[in-house]
């Protein structure tokens, strides 16, 4: 029973495959091509083209195609894996002024110069640097234009000058050194004594007055115009804070110091005299408040504590003027009290006498004397 329903299923499947395998596009390559939806025409791996019959060539292939996917076959005169060395190198003229090119039969060649010329291609002429030799010393470059120059000439490295280059150059001449700086000769160019204000491989550069710290004892630079600023602590002052200060009451000391040059012409032989002097100009801080305002906020402090007792008086005044009216209230009760008590013994009745024991009073301006 088993076998007829295999064999059923064998054929069912055959005949869909058949069926899906018809529906394909026309001329789609059975074994390379296959497809999912009528019509259709997919490529398997390897392969290309509307109905994959096109082979894909491995991958860098210049000059070749290929029977099989991933093949490189080269075209004519074309060798190596990627079929991109020229088996026939000679034919591009690679060498030139009349020289003669011989293929080597691997894809290179080389070239036969003809006199007078060298190099891979002949393309440089045999010049007096070539023939001769380079006549340059310490490092210098012969030069003579690729060999069409008649004469070899050098090109110096720093610090080297003549026609071969055999001279050590002066480093100090010209003077390299600005704003007056002084120059030395060294074995590696020159060396620039620069005079003060100024620094740098050339002196010029103009130096920080605060970069070489001229305030002492701990005192802070500031860079002015024309000069600079020493905050000094409160034990020194002076123009780098190098002065004791003797004055104990000095709470606080901060001077600022500008230099001011004053410029004098002196008359002189032949000539005139420029004299320049600094003057020193000391500032002294204000104090944090002035006198003024001193007393101003002292009249102030005043008038606020003169406001606060008197409204407490007041409050104090009030509140004893009640309890002393209240007071007075209580003792005329109990005057009155003991007056009817007595009454009414003597006359032998018997009588309870209720009299307010605690009234509040609110008006204390009244005065109680009867009840």
């Amino acid at each position: 029973m088993e076998l007829p329903i295999l064999f059923l299923c064998f054929m069912l499947s055959r005949s869909i495959v058949s069926a899906t395998q018809g529906v394909c596009r026309p001329g789609c390559h059975p074994t390379n091509g296959y497809c999912e939806r009528p019509g259709e025409c997919r490529c398997h791996s390897g392969w290309k083209g509307p109905f994959c019959d096109q082979c894909i060539p491995f991958p860098g292939c210049v000059h070749g195609s290929c029977d099989k996917p991933w093949q490189c076959v080269c075209d004519e005169g074309w060798i190596g894996s990627h079929c991109n060395i020229d088996v026939h190198p000679c034919a591009a003229v690679p060498c030139s002024s009349n020289s003669t090119c011989i293929e080597t039969g691997d894809g290179g060649y080389i070239c036969l110069c003809a006199p007078g010329f060298t190099g891979k291609n002949c393309l440089v002429k045999r010049g007096p640097c070539n023939t001769i030799g380079s006549p340059c010393k310490n490092g210098g470059t012969c030069i003579d234009l690729n060999g069409f120059a008649s004469q070899a000439t050098c090109q110096c490295p720093p610090g080297f000058e003549g026609n071969t280059c055999e001279v050590k150059k002066n480093g100090c001449n010209p003077n390299p050194c600005a704003n007056g700086g002084n120059c030395t000769d060294v074995e590696t160019g020159f060396q620039c004594k620069c005079p003060v204000g100024f620094i740098g491989q050339s002196c010029k550069d103009v130096q920080s007055w605060c970069s070489s710290n001229p305030c002492a004892h701990g005192g802070t630079c500031r860079e002015k115009i024309g000069g600079y600023q020493c905050t000094c602590p409160l034990e020194y002052r002076g123009v780098k804070c190098d002065v004791l200060n003797t004055n104990k009451k000095v709470h606080s000391v901060v001077n600022h110091y500008h230099f001011q040059p004053h410029h004098k012409i002196f008359p002189h032989q032949g000539h005139e005299v420029l004299k320049i002097t600094m003057k020193e100009t000391v500032h002294n801080m204000d104090p944090f408040l002035s006198r003024s305002q001193i007393i101003c906020f002292i009249v102030l402090g005043l008038l606020t504590c003169l406001i606060v007792l008197i409204t407490t008086g007041l409050v104090f005044f009030s509140k004893c003027e009640t309890w002393l009216a209240n007071a007075k209230y209580s003792h005329l009760i109990r005057k009155k009290k003991d007056f009817y008590m007595k009454a009414d013994r003597e006359a032998g009745n018997d009588v309870k006498i209720i009299f307010p024991e605690k009234v509040k009073i609110a008006n204390y301006n009244r005065n109680y004397t009867t009840i």
